[in-house]
């Protein structure tokens, strides 16, 4: 490592405890810790057996749902979620979600009540007509698991002949409803190697964001091989370079996997995306992040199988505020291991999910972090932090109705973040008035530098469309499907 690099990154050790207790940063101001996301596993039915599926859901018949929330509950959830974070961002998934046959009851209440509706499906049930019925239904994205280019490879993950072949079909139906989607894949031993040209592949097929998710050992998911902890570093060392060559065209996120905000500071301490993160400040668990399952228990991560509160017995709001697992959760100062004295604490704090899953203990190191603490000093490093989650907007140049249409479609606890970031970009390039083309061009030149920012921030161009809420105006995060 260069001396001038050295000399940066110590630079910015700070040793002041801003977030009391070494908790994740919230928003700010009040409560410090929203459900800015929450991942709703909506049922446990479906028409594959993956793998690596860490809800271990298979093909159980409608009669035997077996306490899966029923239409009614889900409406009072939904009621739940908008009022501890309006605006919050719904990622519906399974199993397989468009099993569930009020799929899109639910898509549309939570539409309808100001929620960012998205979508987690396994791809093989989405026709064009279930794609026009998602953009009516408010659904704002759609995420869709590809695991392999390898056709073969792919449908032996999934247990079915020609999953990948419909999981692709599926693609083009988003794209003829003109639906943002996103590819994700789960990062193993078995596709390793393949994952630069999924890389390639995601971008020529139009994906506004790739999600790299790197395995947990959780569900039938912990009796697979995976990666080793210095095969999970090598890959995530060589995303900035992927994320260079594709700048302003596709997103690459590493998902479990907080390591990455070290990856960046160690590759450029002043590089934007860390700067950014703080909003999320590392493993969401708990802090920014929740799941819900099919029957009603609400957990801190979908990989993170500790129950924290039952919806039948508690409000979401109470869990949220109240449980004791969330609440140890949000205190980086209780970690374990090599982590409890790591300079990236507030930035990372290791993946709490795979620290379960190797050793049944949520606040113990993350065994697949290769990182020994103290090679910058043993403090708490720390990034002058830039206001992200849940600022609220200020338009201080003039914006056409038409862009302010578009902003009010920004979900709204990144919205702030997003209108700050178009105007600075306005300012820049001489610009006085904020226009939907500008607004796309800000998204082309920002989106593949700030890969921390969720994978739904920055307004598309083109023409909003015809009906339904604004999903073209936003890229889709959602977690991989259950299956």
């Amino acid at each position: 490592m260069a001396e001038s690099q050295a000399g940066q990154q110590t630079s910015v050790v700070a040793h002041t405890e801003r977030r009391g207790n070494e908790s994740a940063q919230g928003d700010g101001g009040g409560w410090p810790f929203r459900s800015y996301v929450v991942s709703w596993n909506l049922t446990y039915r479906c028409n594959l057996a993956c793998a690596h599926c860490y809800l271990d859901a298979g093909g159980v018949r409608n009669s035997e749902r077996g306490g899966e929330l029923s239409t009614a509950a889900c409406f009072r959830t939904v009621e739940q979620i908008h009022e501890v974070t309006p605006g919050a961002l719904l990622i519906l998934s399974g199993g397989e979600p468009l099993l569930r046959p009020d799929l899109f009851d639910i898509a549309a209440y939570a539409a309808a009540r100001g929620l960012v509706v998205v979508l987690g499906t396994n791809g093989t049930l989405l026709t064009a007509a279930v794609a026009r019925r998602l953009v009516e239904s408010g659904v704002r994205g759609v995420g869709i698991s590809v695991d392999s280019l390898d056709p073969g490879r792919h449908d032996a993950f999934r247990y079915r002949c020609r999953a990948w072949a419909h999981s692709v079909a599926a693609l083009g139906a988003l794209r003829s409803v003109n639906l943002p989607f996103l590819v994700q894949t789960t990062v193993m031993e078995e596709n390793y190697d393949e994952v630069p040209a999924i890389v390639e592949w995601a971008a020529a097929r139009g994906a506004r964001f790739l999600n790299l998710y790197f395995l947990v050992p959780t569900g039938r998911g912990a009796y697979l091989s995976t990666v080793s902890p210095e095969q999970y570093e090598a890959l995530l060392q060589r995303l900035p370079a992927l994320q260079a060559r594709h700048a302003g065209r596709l997103v690459i996120s590493a998902k479990c996997a907080p390591h990455y905000q070290r990856v960046l500071f160690e590759h450029n301490t002043q590089t934007p995306a860390l700067r950014t993160y703080l909003g999320a400040g590392g493993c969401p668990a708990a802090t920014q992040y929740c799941g819900i399952r099919p029957t009603g228990d609400v957990v801190p991560c979908p990989y993170l199988p500790v129950t924290a509160g039952s919806l039948h017995r508690q409000t979401f709001g109470e869990i949220w505020r109240e449980s004791p697992v969330m609440q140890r959760l949000r205190q980086r100062a209780l970690l374990g291991g090599r982590c409890g004295p790591c300079e990236f604490r507030a930035l990372c704090g290791g993946c709490r999910a795979r620290a379960y899953g190797a050793t049944g203990d949520y606040l113990a190191e993350d065994p697949w972090c290769v990182y020994q603490p103290g090679r910058y000093g043993g403090g708490k490093l720390d990034v002058p932090p830039e206001p992200t989650y849940g600022v609220p907007p200020e338009f201080t140049l003039t914006w056409t109705p038409e862009a302010r249409a578009r902003a009010a479609a920004i979900p709204a606890f990144v919205r702030g973040m997003v209108v700050r970031a178009v105007e600075r970009y306005a300012h820049v390039h001489g610009h006085a008035e904020v226009t939907p083309v500008l607004m796309a061009e800000a998204r082309a030149r920002l989106v593949g530098h700030r890969p921390s920012l969720p994978p739904l921030a920055l307004p598309t161009g083109g023409q909003p469309p015809d009906r339904g809420p604004s999903h073209g105006h936003t890229s889709p995060a959602a977690d991989r499907d259950g299956a």
